[in-house]
């Protein structure tokens, strides 16, 4: 969520953040970490992959196994977190991507948006089930401060290693699809209140994410939108997970429980053409769950 810095990062936030990351990351490793890959997984089954945020840093394993896997984002807070991955290509690592950012110009074309959990809040979880591919990843917390400075430039950045070859496993059934077109949500039937799993499928041009907002009464997506960008005062929604930036043609599963009330989806992130976020061309969809 908040991925509008994914485009648009500069050297001065890959530097802080990977000095911020380094440091902290050594003080973690040597004390420890509430961070688990359950190895405990059965034949068949999803990895599961836990990782603790809080303000500002990760708790998250070193290296996790490739193939399917379930990331569980356990937010401690106080600030609202998200775990945007970003694959980096064979050879390439957090150090390069930094280097490409210091020189300038826009980010680098071996490095793509994977997923991860969307933003729940304080105090909760949130879910993705998706496909792991062998590799470096950067993991990254863009989500804006009250200030406006992502967290990314408060050291909320490391890295992880997927490690191979992928294991077999069986995808989740899923009892609605969501498809992400430029610029909107396509839903294969209405949401009604329970527990439910989504499979999220860009079909777009670009990179999108989806985000579950629970409005409070009389709010719109566009009041969270504008929030969104710089959270200051109470927040026009609760936030109930969904999905970082993925790429065109890839697909993921989310698990949400939805009680009755006025919901929306929204996505942040900057357009290809002209910058702008994605919800400003109407990739904000307001829905009613009973």
């Amino acid at each position: 969520m908040y991925a509008r810095a994914t485009l648009g990062a500069t050297a001065a936030i890959a530097a802080l953040s990977l000095a911020a990351c380094r440091s902290a990351e050594s003080a973690r490793t040597a004390a420890g970490s509430s961070a688990a890959v359950d190895s405990a997984a059965g034949a068949g089954a999803a990895s599961v992959v836990t990782i603790t945020a809080r303000d500002f840093a990760f708790d998250a394993p070193a290296e996790v196994p490739a193939g399917l896997t379930t990331i569980r984002l356990v937010n401690q807070g106080p600030s609202l977190h998200h775990v945007q991955l970003i694959k980096l290509d064979e050879g390439k690592t957090v150090d390069d991507m930094v280097a490409a950012l210091k020189a300038g110009g826009p980010p680098p074309k071996w490095a793509s948006m994977a997923g991860g959990p969307n933003p729940p809040e304080p105090g909760s979880t949130s879910n993705v089930t998706m496909q792991l591919e062998p590799g470096n990843y950067a993991m990254v917390c863009f989500v804006p401060s009250a200030d406006g400075m992502p967290h990314v430039m408060k050291g909320m950045m490391r890295p992880l290693k997927v490690t191979g070859p992928s294991r077999a496993a069986a995808e989740p059934a899923s009892d609605v699809t969501v498809n992400l077109v430029d610029y909107d949500f396509q839903l294969s039937q209405p949401l009604t209140a329970g527990r439910h799993t989504i499979r999220i499928e860009n079909g777009g041009g670009q990179p999108h994410e989806l985000a579950i907002l629970h409005l409070k009464p009389g709010k719109t997506p566009e009041d969270f939108g504008k929030w969104g960008e710089k959270p200051v005062g109470p927040a026009p929604a609760a936030l109930l997970g969904g999905v970082s930036a993925i790429m065109p043609g890839t697909h993921v599963f989310v698990t949400a429980d939805l009680p009755p009330g006025d919901y929306a989806f929204i996505c942040f992130l900057p357009d290809m053409k002209d910058g702008a976020p994605h919800f400003t061309h109407g990739m904000a969809k307001k829905f009613t769950v009973s």
